[in-house]
């Protein structure tokens, strides 16, 4: 074993060189001892890092086995869209087919349409001239029918109101007859007995005038309830 060790004067070593070893060993193992833990803590750090790094891979692979799985569930509902929409495909082709012999069957019957619209198209042209000549004549006979019966309407107002003329005249006449048979009863009242038979006649007589003018009167009325009264005098026509 090497070491600078001198002898003492009495035996053994020198304690000076002796300490001086130790102290320079333990220096040493401590050194050894401090780049142990350096490098034991970076071999700790290292290890938390891939332990980290391992728990954000099994992470990112459950994420990616959710993703897989969510794909999985897309594809097998796009596949059975995909199958949905070749039967939806098939069933329109199918009507497409359909459409088209309906297509074809209106073409036909269109153009046959056509062949009997061509045939028809002058009696149509004169069903149409017919028409249209009625229509005038209809309307020609509508506008005479209005005018004979305006004109009805009006001979008939006018004879109203000759009517009304004429019973008012009446009542005048008859109202100035009565005044005129009332003095002469009161002022030849000494000659009643002499002209009883004769007075009782003339009044027999208008009284059968009165109650026939005032029947007479109240049939007008209620025939015509909306009559205008004549002007007095009565107009000449």
């Amino acid at each position: 074993m090497d070491h600078p060790f001198r002898s003492a004067a009495v035996g053994g070593f020198n304690r000076q060189d002796v300490l001086a070893y130790l102290e320079e060993r333990a220096k040493l193992a401590a050194q050894a001892e401090q780049k142990l833990q350096d490098q034991l803590d970076e071999v700790n750090h290292q290890a938390e890092a891939l332990r980290r790094e391992r728990d954000g891979l099994r992470c990112e692979l459950e994420e990616t086995r959710r993703e897989l799985e969510a794909a999985r569930q897309r594809r097998d509902s796009l596949s059975a869209q995909l199958e949905q929409r070749g039967r939806e495909l098939s069933a329109c082709q199918e009507r497409a087919e359909g459409a088209e012999r309906e297509l074809e069957k209106a073409r036909g019957e269109r153009d046959e349409a056509r062949g009997r619209l061509a045939s028809v198209t002058p009696d149509a042209q004169a069903y149409v001239q017919l028409k249209e000549r009625t229509a005038g004549v209809e309307l020609e006979a509508h506008r005479r029918a209005q005018a004979v019966q305006e004109k009805a309407e009006y001979d008939a107002q006018r004879l109203r109101r000759q009517v009304n003329q004429w019973l008012q005249r009446l009542e005048q006449e008859y109202e100035g007859l009565r005044g005129q048979v009332e003095a002469t009863v009161s002022h030849a009242a000494s000659q009643l007995e002499q002209a009883g038979g004769y007075l009782g006649q003339v009044v027999s007589l208008m009284g059968e005038q009165e109650a026939a003018l005032e029947g007479l009167a109240r049939a007008y009325n209620e025939a015509d309830p909306t009559r205008v009264e004549a002007p007095l005098p009565l107009p000449e026509e």
